[in-house]
């Protein structure tokens, strides 16, 4: 198939979303002829797929166009001139499919071409507010709307209530390449080493957009608790002056560490002890835009033992005492009580890294890719 995919990104840029739409179309380009449309400024050079791999440890095989402005403007104006200017390359290109993550495009799809749309989503959409719930609601009955890929059941389920029908639906976990970042030859001995880590610490390990907004003031709290183990903190942005940094500061048993490359950070991963996913329903219930965290895939490749909520979301990939340790949302006592668990059990942390670390094999992107490919087929027959 001929799919164009349409973002209103700025690629590259460090954001889980941007990392798992190249990862994503990545495993899609296996099968099919891929176009990435996304934004770029009249002033920056287009960036080649060669450094698009490069950037994200990726081995895609697709094609790049872009929508490009003048100059910078407030983000929501971008969004809608992107989704409008993106109509050009469909009409120019007539492909068989497009897919994107984006509202704005979603409409201008649907009321200015005919050509058949997916929509990606990893937010539970009609369950935000009204407005939402009412505009799922009237493209449940449009045809020229293929169906919904989701990053998760939990977030279907918010669809199926507005009246989308199972076969209009595709839960599609994300997923990691882990065969693509491993270094042969370094030890963890080494890798603690390498990034100076030390040898005889306990290590938990957190990694992601380090805000209040995702509950990182429990692992703050863990610190104080633990203050034999080292707690280290990788996603600080710039100096790093927000509030979870200057209150980490305090702190000597907590190392903060900016963004990295996604091959570095994943050899730190293996190098810890406990990967941490915050126990807090903040992120998902409050900010409303973290449901199963791309990060957990990474973390189960990595063979390290993890602790996080005892959460849907993240139960659909993760199993209390089988792939991971998880416990009571918001409840510090219980989120303490398991980390010590952990640290005095080495048997159940092995346990744990080793069958969350066995079911990724499967868990490729161009399984995924695959999954997406045949539901697309199927709609297509099923509409045409």
């Amino acid at each position: 198939m001929n799919i164009y995919f349409l973002s209103d990104q700025f690629f590259p840029r460090t954001s889980a979303d941007s990392e798992q739409i190249v990862s994503s179309l990545s495993g899609l380009a296996v099968s099919n002829q891929i176009t990435l449309v996304s934004s770029k400024h009249k002033s920056s050079s287009s960036l080649s797929i060669n450094e698009l791999n490069a950037y994200y440890k990726t081995k895609g095989k697709f094609n790049l166009e872009f929508v490009s402005y003048w100059f910078s403007s407030i983000r929501g104006i971008e969004k809608i001139l992107f989704a409008w200017s993106s109509i050009t390359f469909l009409k120019q290109s007539k492909p068989d499919v497009v897919i994107t993550r984006n509202i704005p495009v979603l409409m201008m799809v649907l009321f200015r071409t005919n050509i058949p749309v997916a929509f990606e989503s990893y937010r539970p959409w009609p369950s935000r507010n009204i407005f939402a719930k009412k505009f799922f609601q009237r493209l449940a009955k449009k045809n020229q709307l293929l169906g919904i890929i989701l990053h998760s059941k939990f977030a279907g389920e918010s669809f199926k209530s507005v009246g989308f029908t199972e076969q209009s639906l595709l839960v599609a976990h994300n997923a990691f390449d882990s065969k693509d970042f491993y270094i042969e030859g370094l030890s963890l001995v080494q890798i603690r080493e390498k990034y100076d880590l030390p040898k005889d610490k306990f290590i938990v390990t957190y990694s992601g957009r380090v805000s209040p907004q995702k509950g990182l003031f429990r692992l703050i709290k863990l610190a104080q608790v633990f203050p034999e183990v080292l707690f280290v903190i990788i996603g600080v942005e710039g100096e790093g002056e927000g509030d979870v940094e200057n209150e980490a500061r305090n702190l000597d048993n907590i190392k903060l560490v900016g963004w990295l490359d996604r091959r570095e950070l994943f050899q730190i991963l293996r190098a810890s002890d406990v990967l941490y996913i915050p126990t807090s329903l903040m992120a998902r219930e409050k900010a409303g835009n973290t449901v199963l965290p791309l990060k957990t895939f990474m973390y189960k490749a990595s063979g390290t033992a993890i602790l996080g909520p005892d959460i849907d979301d993240v139960k659909e990939v993760l199993t209390h005492s089988e792939n991971a340790f998880l416990v009571q949302p918001d409840s510090f006592e219980d989120e303490k009580n398991g980390l010590k668990e952990l640290i005095s059990d080495m048997n159940l942390r092995i346990t744990l890294g080793e069958k969350a670390k066995e079911e990724m094999d499967i868990l490729t992107w161009e399984n995924r890719g695959q999954l997406i490919t045949s539901f697309l087929q199927n709609r297509l027959k099923d509409l045409s």
